[in-house]
Parts: C-alpha cells; structure tokens; sequence
C-alpha cells in the first residue's frame, strides 16, 4: 500500500490525524488566497523555468534518467517500501546535491527538518546523496510597489526560525542531528492508515493554540453537558479532571481553577445556570452612546501581495455590514460588496456610510475590525486620521463575554458571535442562511469573478446576507445584555 513522507510526518503529529488526512475526512480548505501558484514564483525567482521538471508516478529508475542529463531538477519522485516523496529542488554539485525547499512563509520551523531527513533517507535507498540544504521563505516587510518584485519578496537562507520568530538552528545541523528509522516510521504510518477506524483519546495537541481541523470527526461534543469540565476555558487541569471522572466544573476543586475572571464565571455559571457581573456590565453599557452602529467586516488573505502597498499575508476587505441603531430605536441597514482591488472604494463607502458620532459596536474588534483599519490607514496615508478616528470610537462587544462579565453555560467555553446568540434569541440563526461562517463566506467569494452572471448575483447575495447577520446578531446581543440587567433590577 502506498503511503507519502507527509503521512510520516501526519503520524508523528497525531495518528488520527493522520488517519483523517489519508482518508481523506472533510479536507481543510485552503487559508491563503493565491493568485498564481506559489511554485510558479519561486521557479521565476531561481531562474528555473525551464528546468527539468518530475512528474506524477515517476519510478527511481525514471527520475534517475531524467537526473543524468541534467544538473538541476524539480519535483524530483522517489520511492522506497511503497513510501513516496518528492523535492521540490535538487541542484547536482561535486560532493553530491544540494536541496532547495521553498516555504509560503516567514517563518519555516525547525520541525521542518524531519522532512528533509526523511527525504534525505528515501533518496540515498535510490542511490542519490544529499548534502546541503536550503530555504527560501517570505520576506516579512516586503511592501509591493506596481510590480511583484521577487528578489524582495522572497528570500534564501540557511537557517530556521524558532518560535519568536528569530533566526535560529542551522538547516545542515538540524537535519544531521536527526535520528529516524526510516523503516519503523513506514510501518507504523502504514499500520496507522491501513485501520479501518481510529479511537482518539483527548489531549492538550487537540486544542493547543487552535482546536484541530478535525476535532469534531474524533470528538462528540455535543453529547457533553453546557457545563462540561471539557469547556472550561485556558485550563491545564481539565483533561485530568474529566479523566477523574468530573463531568461539571462545578465539580471542581476550587483550586483547580488557574484563576482566570472567565473561568470564576464559568464556574459559577455551572452552579446557577449563567453568571453576571452586574455593576461591572452596568458600567460598560453606559459608556454606548447612540446613534450605535454595529459594524462587521469579511475579508480575504493573500499569502502574496496582489496590489500595490500591500504586504505578504496581507488581507483585502471586500464586504462590511453596517446596522444603524437611532436614539428612537430605529434600525437601518447599509452594506458594501466590491471586487478586485476594492480598498478605495470600500474605505470611501465605510466613511460615507458610518454616522460622525455615537459608538461604533463591533465584535472581537483588536484581530479584527480595527486593525484592518489600522492597515488601509497604512495603505492609504491619505485616509489615515478618519480612520483612526473611527477605531477611536470603537467598543468590543466581546469583552463582557471574553472577561467573564456575562457567562451563560450555553455558551459552551466560546464566546464567538455564533455562540452567544443562541443565549438571547432562538428566532434567528446563522443555519437559516446559504453560508453559515466567515470561511465559506471567503471561498465563496474567490469563485465570484469566474462565476457566470447569475452565479455572481446568488454568491453577492448570499455573502452579504451571512455579513448582515452578523451586525444584526450584535444588535441582538448588545440589547439582551440591557434585557438581562433590567430583569435583575425587577427581580
């Protein structure tokens, strides 16, 4: 059974993992929008275009032909015990080849010379010796004038980044310091991906940093109750408690708990249902001053800057949602939709379009909202102090939640837009509309330009719908905060 390097390096992840992406479970989608393919860039930045390229289903025997009348190769195929791989460079010199691996990053890892080793092992069975390595990532500052200029854009280096993001080990050193048995690590990918299902037990590799793509194909939480241990929120004593048997955070101890406002709310929240820091959520709603506009940004990220003043991974707002809420409780919609490069417009509509006074309500605002204001201001110098002065007037709807002022268990330890809803109204639902979240909002909107006309009117539609949901949804949230604080003054 044929099994790929990338399976290896799956499994050592996470063998459900694995598991998952041999099988091919509901693969992730593509993060980064990409214009033109990041090889195609990297080949023009080496001057490689035309070299000689492998192909799929290449044998050792067909790469070594290809290799014997050449000194460079691309996507050069190998394969030992039924396990394949490719390299993406492979320059010949006189000691033996040089491999170059080109990374859609700023920061390649250290972890990434477990695949060069392996490469390295899968290539000597078939009789070629790798002796030196080489990367070449994202230049981080690199700002694009009217043309992509390769040569500031990416960069070659012979060392990785650790996790601050400072140069660190030498490529040739990590990669040499690496002990693998290459024929134990097959056998046990093959024997992982050959099952016919996997159990996974939790860990903390399940939701460190970011919950796992595939958490909900190995988890059922929706078994668990709103109070589970399972959700309690920035905790290292979780996983033991539940493996104790604690179902509720009720349940334990006290000194379990690391300390965190959000989790004492929580952890009252199990005893009584929801927890309210009256006094303190007074004292945030009274600083919202009408007209309130609720404001709500969709954007896309593009590994490679695709228009002028933008950076690697720089994003592109393409949609904003704006409900307008007036003293008399009057509530009035406006929207933008553009295409392209549509920074000009979108920023000029936005300004047009919001109120020159009143707070400005948007959710999870500092990694969202606001720093993309922060960065068309950068883009556009010209717009720099209007914007400034809207993200002035912002307030994050998500901090009552994120701090623990206002907890309701069946918010289930999230508190995303999408999950506090539900807390304050069942009469409408992101699962009423055609895209539910902001990443189908994203893939959708990249098929929009080659979409036919009809197509283009229904994916407008229908992102435009899911944005207004949003500001709708904080218009909801903000008013069944008020409702929650009258009810408990008329207890």
């Amino acid at each position: 059974m044929m099994i790929h390097v990338t399976d290896i390096l799956h499994t050592l992840r996470c063998e459900k993992y694995a598991w998952n992406i041999y099988h091919k479970i509901s693969l992730p989608k593509q993060y980064f929008h990409m214009i033109e393919p990041f090889s195609s860039l990297w080949k023009a930045y080496l001057g490689l275009e035309d070299a000689v390229c492998g192909q799929v289903g290449d044998t050792n025997e067909m790469t070594m032909a290809k290799m014997k009348d050449t000194s460079v190769i691309l996507f050069a195929r190998f394969s030992y015990d039924e396990c394949r791989t490719q390299i993406p460079v492979l320059i010949k010199r006189e000691e033996g080849y040089h491999a170059i691996y080109p990374y859609l990053s700023c920061y390649p890892r250290e972890s990434e010379a477990f695949r060069m080793k392996l490469n390295d092992l899968i290539a000597q069975k078939a009789g070629i010796s790798i002796v030196s390595h080489e990367i070449i990532y994202i230049q981080k500052d690199y700002v694009r004038k009217e043309e992509l200029d390769l040569h500031s854009l990416l960069v070659k280096g012979d060392c990785f980044f650790n996790r601050r993001n400072n140069p660190s080990k030498n490529i040739d050193a990590c990669v040499q310091a690496i002990d693998i048995d290459l024929d134990a690590c097959i056998a046990k990918t093959r024997e992982i991906v050959t099952q016919n299902e996997i159990n996974m037990e939790r860990n903390k590799n399940c939701t460190v940093r970011r919950r796992c793509s595939y958490y909900a194909s190995c988890f059922d939480d929706s078994v668990l109750p709103d109070d589970s241990v399972l959700f309690l929120t920035t905790s290292q004593n979780k996983l033991e408690a539940y493996r104790q048997g604690l179902r509720h955070i009720s349940q334990m101890d006290i000194d379990q708990l690391e300390g965190y406002r959000l989790q004492y709310a929580q952890f009252m929240a199990s005893r009584n249902g929801f927890f309210m820091d009256r006094l303190a959520l007074s004292q945030w709603l009274d600083k919202v001053k009408y007209p309130i506009s609720y404001l709500d940004f969709e954007w896309d990220t593009f590994g490679i800057p695709p228009y002028p003043n933008m950076k690697p991974f720089d994003v592109l707002c393409f949609q904003y949602s704006l409900h307008i809420e007036t003293r008399k409780k009057e509530l009035e919609h406006r929207d933008f939709f553009g295409t392209s490069d549509c920074r000009k417009a979108f920023i000029e509509s936005l300004l047009n379009d919001l109120p020159s006074e009143g707070s400005i309500l948007v959710y999870n605002m500092e990694g969202a909202e606001k720093l993309r204001l922060m960065q068309l201001a950068e883009q556009f110098p010209e717009y720099a102090d209007r914007l400034k002065a809207v993200c002035d007037r912002m307030m994050d709807l998500s901090k009552p939640f994120e701090t623990g002022i206002y907890y309701d268990n069946r918010m289930r330890g999230h508190y995303s837009l999408k999950n506090v809803l539900p807390v304050f109204t069942d009469e409408v639902s992101y699962k009423q509309l055609a895209i539910h979240d902001g990443l189908n909002a994203v893939h959708a909107y990249r098929t929009i330009e080659q979409a036919s006309a009809a197509d283009q009117k229904k994916i407008r539609e229908d992102i435009r719908n899911y944005c207004r949901m949003d500001t709708y949804a904080e218009y909801v949230v903000y008013h069944g905060l008020i409702n929650q604080i009258k009810e408990e003054e008329n207890a």
